[in-house]
């Protein structure tokens, strides 16, 4: 992440959630397979259960993980402790 201070967006906030990888974004153009919308409530503070995993198309590469609960992300905002996955 870089030094600006990370603003979480609101857990009301609506997400989109790719089938091929798990991964969420706030647009459905942030992720390659649609399987369905949720908000952020829906998944934030609960534990992944699965590894995670890098785009499939290699179209949405720039990923963020949350450190608290492991979960994928295309946006930081929609992490608690993101960081920047290499």
């Amino acid at each position: 992440m870089n030094s600006e201070k990370h603003i979480p967006v609101p857990k009301h906030t609506p997400a989109f959630i790719c089938a091929d990888c798990g991964a969420v974004s706030l647009s459905p153009n942030g992720i390659c397979k649609m399987q369905g919308k949720g908000t952020k409530a829906d998944w934030c503070g609960s534990k992944a259960v699965a590894k995670p995993k890098f785009c499939q198309q290699e179209a949405h590469t720039t990923r963020y993980r949350c450190q608290n609960c492991g979960h994928i992300s295309v946006n930081a905002e929609l992490l608690c402790e993101p960081e920047l996955l290499s």
